[in-house]
């Protein structure tokens, strides 16, 4: 048995930890609730104060405004219809944020029992070892880094907006996915080998 499961060993060591990963991120989201909404309502503030700068008569002027600081009453107006737009906003992105880390546990949750079954999968099919070994790591990096991204994009969905946000982390969600698909079709190509030779 032992000589059987070493060559899929990464994926369900990398397996094993997504699922520990996604039990303990569940716990964190429901003990510090509190504490991520301050986080997260914190970095809305600072994207909108960032937009503004204070001038010498004592008022606030747009960073876009050309030749110098606005009028006082002018940036005035300026910053409360942005503080305004932006509240209309908050509330739905504060609630896309919280979902979006949400989604954090449950991929890591089911994404972790993917790459454990399918690892376990492979170690009785008869492709060669190091192509189990491939398509197993190839599962377990990209199931256990892809949950990431839906973490730093709830983190940052506040501050960036939630296009902006979800843009941000297009790289590492689509590294992530790509190398869980291509284990994925390595075990269902090994798969459908052995099915047609009658070795299953």
């Amino acid at each position: 048995m032992k000589n059987q499961i070493r060559p899929v060993f990464v994926g369900v060591l990398l397996g094993i930890f997504s699922v520990i990963f996604g039990i303990f991120w569940a716990m964190y989201l429901a003990t510090q609730h509190d504490s991520i909404h301050r986080t997260l309502s914190l970095s809305a503030r600072s994207s909108i104060e960032e937009k503004f700068v204070v001038s010498p008569e004592g008022g606030h002027a747009d960073h876009s405004a050309h030749g110098g600081h606005a009028a006082p009453d002018k940036a005035v107006s300026n910053e409360g219809g942005a503080h305004s737009m932006h509240a209309a906003h908050s509330d739905d992105e504060m609630e896309e944020a919280h979902e979006r880390l949400t989604r954090g546990h449950l991929h890591a949750m089911g994404l972790g029992i993917l790459t454990i079954s399918v690892s376990v999968l492979l170690s009785f099919l008869s492709a060669p070892q190091r192509m189990k070994t491939l398509a197993a790591t190839c599962l377990g990096t990209g199931g256990f880094f892809y949950p990431f991204s839906w973490i730093i994009m709830g983190y940052r969905t506040t501050a960036l907006g939630v296009e902006a946000a979800a843009e941000s982390v297009v790289p590492i969600a689509g590294l992530s996915a790509i190398l869980v698909l291509a284990g994925v079709f390595l075990t269902l190509f090994f798969l459908a080998r052995d099915f047609i030779k009658g070795r299953l």
